[in-house]
């Protein structure tokens, strides 16, 4: 009963927390690691909070780099890692930002989600639903031999940028949340990782390169062993495709908004700012099953689900999407970004090619 009188001001303390971590240091580079190695093991790895890289420049110094390596320095050999999620992803909203993506190419999969849901006191029935729909959905979708590791809610002390009046009870949380995802892994025969207190990096106002090595470490001291067992003589692979654009602009916008942006962008978002009042004016792109956005990723994630977004309807639609107020919009009554943002206003405009078709939208939030 406390928890759910306490939840509303948790979501309320939540967003305006991630409002103010804006101007904070987190990587805004790709968060996929190469190594040209053809023998390299392939790794996916879904995740939130301290896979964010709160604290450091680039995901070379967050957990992507550093388990990665972590990984290649105990079997031998090279670790492609991809990242999927963002800080606004929860349990709930995870196997959507995974979407159609072909997963057969992994050899493992690694979940580490749920610290924004202990922050939030996310109902634990909420949450277990989540966690096994995102599991149940990928884990069909993996090659039967296929590493799969869950990894279990690091404390919320270790990430001090989410520290505060909130802390006790959300660690109380997330040891109930770390316990249903015990529970929820033991039934379906997958491996759980628990992660006890973080120590290195202690002090930092958010997190540091030294308490993603130590995560990394431990996860890849569970998943490394299983993967040479798995490929204890990998044979030679082709390379990762690089991704097809529907849109033949999207590939150059999208590279300049993980350094700053266009600058035409920036000032026609600047300005839409200061005209109408909002937080936010973004250029989306769609591709596939993604909206990547074209500026103002030093807030926004590189990318999100279409079907989570807002500008789904532009595009769709094919015409300009004006909501005064998305929490009495029948659309986003159970949208999680919505729920994890707090974005009350959306304006859309669609946006064209020059042969005529909708490829993504310009926008207003607030």
């Amino acid at each position: 009963m406390a928890s759910g009188l306490l939840r509303p001001v948790f979501r309320a303390w939540y967003a305006l927390r991630l409002v103010k971590l804006r101007n904070y240091l987190h990587p805004t580079d790709s968060s996929v690691t190469r190594t040209g190695d053809p023998r390299a093991d392939r790794v996916l790895l879904v995740g939130n909070g301290h896979s964010h890289g709160w604290g450091v420049e680039s995901h070379r110094l967050g957990l992507t780099g550093q388990l990665a390596r972590a990984i290649e320095a105990k079997t031998g050999r090279g670790c492609d890692l991809d990242l999927i999620g963002a800080e606004s992803m929860n349990a709930r909203s995870a196997l959507n930002w995974i979407g159609t993506r072909d997963l057969e190419e992994f050899d493992a999969f690694v979940l580490a989600i749920g610290l924004n849901d202990a922050l939030r006191l996310t109902p634990i029935v909420d949450f277990e639903r989540g966690l096994a729909d995102v599991l149940d959905g990928v884990v069909a979708r993996l090659r039967p031999e296929a590493v799969v590791t869950v990894v279990g809610i690091p404390p919320v002390r270790s990430l001090p940028a989410f520290a505060g009046l909130a802390t006790p009870s959300a660690a109380s949380h997330r040891e109930a949340l770390n316990r249903a995802a015990q529970r929820i892994t033991a039934w379906r025969r997958l491996d759980y990782l628990d992660i006890p207190q973080l120590t290195n990096g202690v002090g930092h106002p958010l997190g540091a390169a030294a308490t993603y090595a130590e995560l990394g470490g431990l996860i890849a001291t569970d998943v490394a062993p299983q993967l040479l067992l798995m490929r204890p003589d990998p044979p030679v692979r082709a390379p990762q495709a690089d991704p097809i654009w529907d849109w033949s602009g999207t590939e150059a916008i999208v590279a300049l908004a993980t350094q700053g942006g266009a600058p035409e962008l920036n000032r026609l978002a600047t300005e839409a700012q200061k005209a109408f009042k909002v937080e936010l004016a973004v250029v989306s792109l769609v591709n596939g099953d993604r909206l990547y956005y074209g500026n103002n990723t030093d807030v926004m994630p590189e990318s999100v689900p279409l079907d989570l977004s807002f500008c789904q309807y532009t595009v769709a639609g094919e015409v300009p999407v004006l909501i005064p107020d998305t929490r009495a919009d029948p659309r986003f009554a159970d949208n999680p970004l919505v729920d994890l943002s707090y974005i009350n206003f959306y304006a859309g405009y669609p946006l064209r090619s020059s042969e005529g078709q909708v490829i993504g939208s310009f926008c207003l939030q607030g």
